[in-house]
């Protein structure tokens, strides 16, 4: 007799289990927690993909802060004008220490390469295949100049001129997503909106 009321208590009793799910299924609180689970998941994880263009944005303009800097710094050490041509026609940007003839600086970190950034195209020199340099003002012209106090100028055809109060801009697009450096009127500081 007790070999027997041991058999039915495995079996699930008289009567089988009630309220338990049979052998291989899930029960409602396991369903529930995995629900909750991937829910928690997806909420952390589908903006980061949202956000690709964002981020390609904010790297490619950094790059382009990082070189504005480059050229006014290397301006100050040198004690001569150093140039940043803008040509959103041709999606490119360099660095130059002559307008007149052009003479382009030599990449810092990829030495034997000419520092022209490009955007959207491939090459050791590629800002990024996804941004594309919207529009580009200082006082009307694409290049900026910085004299040997690292003071902005824009430039063009062999005359400087002080920028306006609003400074210089340079817009980069990456989708709907779009970022505008610009660069101050004295100081020559550079932000990013």
């Amino acid at each position: 007799m007790f070999q027997r009321l041991i058999q039915q208590f495995r079996a699930g009793g008289p009567r089988g289990r009630r309220g338990c799910a049979p052998p291989g299924a899930f029960t409602l609180i396991e369903v529930l927690a995995v629900v909750l689970i991937l829910g928690i998941a997806s909420a952390i994880i589908v903006p980061q993909f949202a956000s690709a263009g964002d981020l390609a944005a904010a790297s490619a303009a950094r790059t382009v802060m990082a070189d504005l800097l480059y050229a006014q710094n290397r301006a100050i050490a040198t004690g001569q004008p150093m140039y940043v041509s803008f040509s959103t026609t041709n999606q490119q940007y360099g660095l130059y220490s002559n307008m007149s003839p052009q003479q382009v600086l030599k990449h810092p970190v990829n030495l034997p390469l000419n520092y022209l950034m490009t955007f959207g195209q491939a090459g050791p020199n590629n800002i990024s295949s996804n941004v594309t340099l919207g529009s580009v003002s200082f006082n009307g012209q694409s290049t900026i100049a910085f004299d040997e106090l690292g003071t902005p100028f824009s430039y063009n055809s062999g005359t400087t001129s002080p920028l306006p109060q609003t400074g210089g801009t340079i817009v980069l697009n990456s989708g709907d997503y779009g970022l505008t450096i610009s660069v101050a009127q004295d100081t020559g500081e550079i932000t990013v909106n």
